[in-house]
Order: structure tokens, then C-alpha cells, then sequence
């Protein structure tokens, strides 16, 4: 990723510009891998963000705080007892290595000035913080990796040296640098030579760089492109690029493609990238995580079906048990003792002949009552398991449609929705400590010829779309199908039927049935819908409803975008 020197060194002189002179009001790390410094300054106030992350290791501003953790870190406690009420001076690149040096300036316990500096080395797996006041080491974010910590030691009291360099020339050392610029071998890939011997390039600035120098340069010409691309290259902050190449550049790298998206600052454009990358990372955690737990559920619940099934298959054959034990009664004087097996007439079935297997160390009576207790056993079972199956299929169709809420959500903030449902149906624990939600997520919505169409995104979504409808709106759920409620408002209208069949549409198209044709969608008036006491999440029944036939659809195209609700006190 381009996170590299070069990048590092136009960001990091655009942060000392806007940061330099602010006060640190507060610290925190919500995670092993991320400090978040509150700073506040002639911009105003501004959250710093330090990541270690071996994917998204950066210094950057962020507005996608995470939430902190009950008890604060050891480091972070660290930070907080020598960074808060002090002053960032400066914020610059050590040489042209991928390392930020943060000076603050404060007072000690004493109230004597003191300067401390925190060493931000931003080198994927191996990136750390480090916090030292004269040189000496007062503590780290991430002990070193034992292949580090045999060259390198990070201890608490330790004196700080900087990671070891790299066999590469520093674009501020022309003669080392023209002198590799002369040993290279015309011909080759002039990227890969520069990608192995220019400190602080990843392969993507590389290829540009070697783009940029072309062919037949002198080593002498190729340093001064080079000089002046590195240190003073023409900003335009973007996001372009595909695939693992879709990052954030400083400027224009010709030799990608895709998309581009210019911002108007390099702290801007970085912060843009980057929060949305941690969104994108958070919801894919979060989908992962819920869909493990609610498929392990439905493997336990369908597992949990085929025995009960297998019981009552088993047990249904009681019958017939009663049956023999009548015919042994019935028939006692022609049973002799000690016979295995007797063929008796079934006079419930024109007398046709029985088989029935006897104990021959039982008396006939008691061969008939073996048969009569086995008989009650076994409706005692089919009794028992038969609701049982009924609730386990209704338990393993609720799952069902939670797998569909989860597999529609497009943001994170749905997730919080199918947790709630989760944990009110007792699925999940409660958490221990809950976040006080300020607003409610919002509903999908559209815009029908006029007409306000809404979707719910989840079951608890549904739930409260169908609760605060009014009477005479029009209420839409596919038939045999999980899927999401949706709400017409109709204002007292009668709503034409282009608008019912669009609803309808969009209807089939949240749902199971998505990948189908001719989906069967129930509507009627909300005023026909009701909740049975005590049922699921989402679940209803209702009445006076006629059924059309759609092709599911989506509609973008009357798509809009609801803000989110306060939620009621």
C-alpha cells in the first residue's frame, strides 16, 4: 500500500501545518492497535488518529470514533498521564523512512518544562508507538516480535534507536543515490531496480516514478525527476486505483486506472479513505460474527428437526402396537406358551392375517400387555415430540429469515438492529454494558409517483414500520416468503395500482424469493394486521388481503435516503 515515505512526507507536512501549536484534551484507545489524540487548535477541534494496524497503519484525522473500552489500556493510561494539557509543537518524517516524530511540549509533576516525544513507526505488521523523554524509552504500544527484540529492545527505561535501515539510497543523498542510478542495467524493470534501492517507495509510487523517468536518462537526470517527484511532487489528493491497488495517493499516478476521486486536502482526502475502509472493515466483522452464531443455530436447530422427525416416524407406528396387544387379548385361549410367533386374523381389516413376535419366557397376557405399554410409551412420545417439532421448525424459520436480514444489510447500523432483536428474542446474551443509542437506523425509502413507500430492514425495523403506520395505509409481505415488511402511505388516497405493483416489487425483492419470477406479494390495509401476543420479531397475521404476481425489483431509481430518527424516550 502507498503508505509509504513518499506519501508520509507530503501528509505528515500538511498535519504539521494544521496541528502544529494544538492542545491534547484527550487520549484514548478503544483497541490494541489505534490511540486517538483529541487536539484543538486554530482549526479547530480535531481527532488524530495513530494506527499500528498491520493493514491500515496511518496518521490521519478521523470522525469514525470506535467506542472505548470500560477499563483504558496500560499505554494508553501512559499517554494520558504525560501527553493531556500538553502542546503539539511538531509533527515531521524521520529522514525518509516511514517513522513520525510528534514533539509535545508540557510540565511534569514538578511543573518544570518538559518535552516528550512519541515515535510513530508506520511499517505494516511491524508498526508500533513509542513514548520516550530524553531518549529513553517510557513504554510502547506492542512489545517487539522476538525477531526484532534480539537487535532492538522497546523496554521501559531502554535508550530509543530507530529501527534498522534498509540496504537503500535516501533521495537526500545524491552521490549514494546516482551512484546506484549508474549500476543500473538498461533494459530491465526500471520500477523493481527502484523499488529495491530507493528508500521509502512502495511498488505502486515505483512504477510511477520509473513511468515518469522513461527512457534513455542519464543517472544525473533521473535523480533530479526523482528529486523533484519525492519532495515536491503536485498535489491532488485522491482515491483511484482497483483492487488491492485502490488506495489513497497524493497525487496523480498515471499509471493506474479506475475511478478517481479528488479531494480538496491531503488530511481530508486520507481521513475520507480511511474511515470509510474501518467502516467497511467493522461491517464486515460484524456480518461475519452474526452469521456464524445464527448458522451455528440453524445447524443446531435442523439437527435438533431430523431427530424429533426420526422419533416421531418411529413412534407413529404405535398404532399397530395397540393393535396387537386387542389381538393377543382377544385371542389368548389359541396362544400356547413358549411360542415366538402367532398369526392372528385382523378382524378392524376383513380378518386379513397378523404376524405379532411374542416372548416365549412370557405368558400370553403378558406378551398382549408388553404391547399395550409399549403402545403408551410411544404415544406418550408422539404427544411430547409433535409440539416440540412444531417449535422447532417455527425456531428454525425465525433463523431463517434473521440470515435474510443479514445478508440485505448495506451498513453497519442494521446490525444493531438484528443484535437488539437477537438478545430481546434470547438468541444472544444481553451485553453487559450498552451504548446509549442517540437515533434510530432508518427504513429503505422510496418515492412513488408521490406516493411514500418504506421498507423495513430487519425485524425490528418491521415491527416498528407496521406499529406506526396508520390505519389506512397499505401494508405489503410476499406470501410463503421471509421477507421485509413494507408500508404505502396512502393520506386517505386511493393508491393506484402502478404504485401497489412497484411496491410489490420492491417488496419481492428484499425477500427469499429475490432470484425469482411471478413472486406471490399479500397487501391490504395496515388496520388488518396484528402482532399474536408473544411472537417473534417481525411476525404477524393478517386478514382482507388480496395477492398479486411480480418480478422482484429494486427501483433505484425512486430510491431516497431517510434520516435517522431520535429515538423516543
Amino acid at each position: 500500500m502507498p503508505q509509504d515515505a513518499f506519501t508520509l512526507y507530503s501528509e505528515i507536512g500538511e498535519l504539521n501545518r494544521v496541528l502544529a501549536g494544538a492542545k491534547i484534551n484527550r487520549v484514548s484507545q478503544p483497541d490494541r492497535d489505534d490511540v486517538y489524540l483529541l487536539t484543538y487548535s486554530s482549526a479547530g477541534a480535531k481527532v488524530l488518529v495513530l494506527s499500528s494496524n498491520a493493514e491500515n497503519c496511518r496518521i490521519s484525522f478521523t470522525e469514525n470514533e470506535k467506542p472505548n473500552p470500560k477499563t483504558a489500556p496500560g499505554f494508553c493510561m501512559l499517554l494520558r498521564k504525560h501527553l493531556l494539557g500538553s502542546v503539539l509543537e511538531s509533527i515531521e518524517l524521520v529522514g525518509f523512512e516511514r517513522i513520525a516524530k510528534l514533539t509535545f511540549s508540557g510540565r511534569n509533576d514538578f511543573r518544570e518544562k518538559v518535552k516528550k516525544i512519541l515515535y510513530h513507526e508506520i511499517m505494516g505488521k511491524y508498526s508500533n508507538l513509542i513514548l520516550t523523554e530524553d531518549g529513553k524509552i517510557l513504554g510502547c504500544l506492542k512489545n517487539a516480535p522476538l525477531d526484532v527484540a534480539t537487535s532492538r529492545v522497546t523496554l521501559a527505561g531502554a535508550e530509543y534507536r530507530l529501527p534498522k535501515a534498509q540496504d537503500k539510497a535516501d533521495i537526500f543523498n545524491k552521490e549514494d543515490l546516482i551512484s546506484r542510478l549508474n549500476a543500473y542495467p538498461e533494459g530491465s524493470d526500471l520500477a523493481r531496480f527502484l523499488f529495491e534501492n530507493v528508500k521509502g517507495l512502495s511498488f505502486p509510487t515505483a512504477a510511477e516514478l520509473a513511468f515518469r523517468i522513461g527512457e534513455n536518462k542519464t543517472a544525473e537526470q533521473k535523480y533530479e525527476i526523482a528529486k523533484t517527484f519525492l519532495l515536491t511532487p503536485e498535489l491532488l489528493p485522491n482515491v483511484t486505483g482497483e483492487g488491492k491497488q485502490r488506495d489513497f495517493y497524493v497525487t496523480d499516478y498515471k499509471t493506474l486506472t479506475g475511478v478517481k476521486r479528488v479531494f480538496p486536502s491531503l488530511p481530508e482526502g486520507e481521513q475520507a479513505f480511511f474511515d470509510e475502509k474501518e467502516r467497511e472493515k467493522e461491517f464486515v466483522f460484524r456480518r461475519t460474527s452474526l452469521l456464524g452464531k445464527i448458522n451455528g443455530l440453524v445447524k443446531k436447530q435442523t439437527k435438533k428437526l431430523q431427530g424429533e422427525t426420526e422419533k416421531i416416524l418411529a413412534a407413529s407406528e404405535c398404532e399397530t402396537l395397540r393393535l396387537k396387544g386387542e389381538l393377543l387379548t382377544a385371542n389368548l385361549y389359541r396362544v400356547g406358551k413358549g411360542e415366538t410367533e402367532v398369526t392372528l386374523e385382523n378382524y378392524y381389516d376383513d380378518y386379513k392375517p397378523v404376524k405379532i413376535a411374542l416372548d416365549k419366557n412370557l405368558s400370553p397376557n403378558a406378551n398382549a400387555q408388553r404391547y399395550f405399554k409399549k403402545y403408551a410409551k410411544e404415544k406418550r412420545t408422539l404427544e411430547i415430540l409433535l409440539p416440540q417439532k412444531e417449535q422447532t421448525e417455527k425456531e428454525l424459520a425465525y433463523l431463517k429469515s434473521v440470515l435474510l436480514e443479514i445478508s440485505q444489510a448495506t451498513e453497519t447500523a442494521d446490525f444493531r438492529d438484528v443484535e437488539e432483536e437477537l438478545v430481546s428474542s434470547g438468541i444472544l446474551p444481553a451485553p453487559k454494558f450498552r451504548k446509549k443509542e442517540t437515533a434510530e437506523s432508518p427504513y429503505r425509502v422510496f418515492r412513488v409517483d408521490g406516493y411514500l413507500v418504506r421498507c423495513g430492514k430487519n425485524n425490528v425495523q418491521n415491527d416498528r414500520l407496521t406499529g406506526r403506520a396508520f390505519k389506512d395505509d397499505l401494508w405489503l409481505h410476499t406470501k410463503d416468503y421471509h421477507s421485509a415488511h413494507v408500508i404505502v402511505e396512502t393520506k386517505g388516497e386511493k393508491i393506484p395500482d402502478r404504485v401497489i405493483a412497484a411496491a410489490a416489487e420492491i417488496c419481492a425483492y428484499y425477500s427469499d424469493a429475490r432470484e425469482g419470477t411471478k413472486v406471490p406479494v399479500d397487501y391490504t390495509q395496515k388496520k388488518y394486521v396484528r402482532k399474536p401476543p408473544q411472537a417473534k420479531p417481525g411476525s404477524v397475521i393478517y386478514t382482507d388481503y388480496k395477492t398479486c404476481f411480480v418480478t422482484p425489483c429494486a427501483h433505484e431509481e425512486f430510491a431516497e435516503r431517510e434520516q435517522p430518527k431520535e429515538v423516543r424516550p
